[in-house]
C-alpha cells in the first residue's frame, strides 16, 4: 500500500469523522445512533495500518475537531477516538473476537474518565454534584406530587429513599464500565462488517454459547465478595471498591452463566427459545434473574461444567 493511498483514505476517514461528530453535536437525538458510528472510521483506519499511522491521524482528528467544531468536541473525541484506536489495533494484530472486545473496552473506559476530567475541566462542570443534585430535586418533586395526591412520606423516609439512590453515585466505575462494553460490542460490530465489505475478508463473532471467562474471575468476585461484607464501614473506599468489583465481576459471571445457557440448549437440542425466554424474564425481573445466572455461570467456570458435558458426550 503505497503512502499516497495511506493519505488518501487517511483523508476519507477524516471527513467521515468530522460530518458523524457535526451531526453527534449539533442535529437533536441523532447521537443515539452516531455515538456508536464515531469510533468506527478510526477503528478501520487502524484494523488496515497500524497503530503507528492510526496514532497520527488521532492526533489530527483532535485538533481538526477542535479547529473547526470548538473545543465542546474534544470529550466526544477522547471517548470515541480512544476507544476506536485500541478496537483497531486489536483488529490488526489479528485478536480474537473477544479479546478485541477486551481491548475496545479497555480504551473506552480510558476514554470515559478523560471525558469526565475534560468535562469538568473545560466546562467547570462536576458530574458527581450534578447527579446528587439531580437526585434530590427528583426526590423533592416526588414528594411534592405525593403530597398534592395526599399522600406524606415521614422525614426518616425521605433521608432512606435518598441515601439509597446516592449509592449510584458510589457505583459510577461499574456504570461506566457497562457503558464501555455496550460502545465496545455494537461498535466493533459496526466494524467488523464495514472492514468485511472493504476487504473482502469475513470477521465475527463466535457463537455466543462459545463465550467463555477466566476461571480466576470466579475468586476476584469471591474475595470482593468477602471485603464487602467485612468491611464495616459502607463509606469506606474499601467498601466502595469491593462493591464496584462485586457487582461488575458479577455481572461477567452472569454472562458465562448466560452462555452456558445457550451452550446446553445447542449440545442437547433444545428450542432456542429456551433462552431467550431466560432473557426475557431477566430483563422483566433482574434480581432474581441476574442472581440465578450468576449462580449458573460460577458453577459452569468453578467445575469446568462444559468440559464435563462434553467430556461425557465422548
Amino acid at each position: 500500500m503505497t503512502s499516497q493511498n495511506v493519505i488518501k483514505e487517511g483523508a476519507i476517514v477524516a471527513v467521515l469523522y468530522l460530518l458523524l461528530m457535526f451531526l453527534t453535536l449539533f442535529v437533536p437525538i441523532i447521537e443515539v445512533v452516531t455515538l456508536f458510528l464515531l469510533p468506527v472510521p478510526l477503528m478501520v483506519f487502524a484494523a488496515r495500518y497500524g497503530w503507528k499511522r492510526a496514532a497520527v491521524l488521532f492526533g489530527l482528528l483532535a485538533l481538526a475537531s477542535f479547529l473547526f467544531l470548538t473545543y465542546f468536541s474534544l470529550p466526544l473525541v477522547l471517548l470515541t477516538g480512544i476507544g476506536g484506536l485500541m478496537t483497531g489495533i486489536a483488529i490488526h494484530q489479528r485478536l480474537t473476537a473477544y479479546e478485541t472486545w477486551a481491548r475496545g473496552t479497555v480504551g473506552f473506559v480510558i476514554g470515559l474518565l478523560l471525558t469526565f476530567l475534560a468535562v469538568q475541566g473545560l466546562f467547570q462542570i462536576n458530574i458527581v454534584q450534578e447527579i446528587n443534585q439531580a437526585i434530590q430535586d427528583s426526590v423533592a418533586q416526588s414528594q411534592k406530587m405525593l403530597e398534592d395526591f395526599g399522600m406524606a412520606f415521614e422525614q426518616e423516609e425521605v433521608d432512606v429513599l435518598l441515601e439509597q439512590m446516592r449509592q449510584i453515585v458510589n457505583l459510577l466505575p461499574v456504570i461506566l464500565v457497562v457503558i464501555a462494553l455496550v460502545l465496545g460490542l455494537v461498535s466493533q460490530w459496526i466494524g467488523y462488517k464495514v472492514i468485511g465489505w472493504l476487504d473482502k475478508t469475513t470477521l465475527r463473532f463466535p457463537p455466543f454459547r462459545q463465550f467463555r471467562l477466566p476461571v480466576g474471575l470466579v475468586w476476584i468476585y469471591f474475595a470482593a465478595l468477602i471485603v464487602t461484607w467485612a468491611s464495616g464501614d459502607p463509606d469506606s473506599i474499601w467498601h466502595i471498591g469491593a462493591v464496584n468489583v462485586t457487582n461488575l465481576a458479577g455481572l461477567l459471571v452472569a454472562l458465562q452463566g448466560l452462555s452456558f445457557l445457550f451452550f446446553y440448549v445447542h449440545h442437547k437440542g433444545i428450542s432456542v427459545a429456551v433462552p431467550i425466554i431466560a432473557i426475557v424474564l431477566t430483563v422483566l425481573f433482574p434480581f432474581i434473574g441476574l442472581y440465578l445466572l450468576r449462580i449458573l455461570g460460577i458453577i459452569d467456570l468453578g467445575f469446568s461444567l462444559r468440559n464435563r458435558i462434553n467430556f461425557d458426550k465422548k
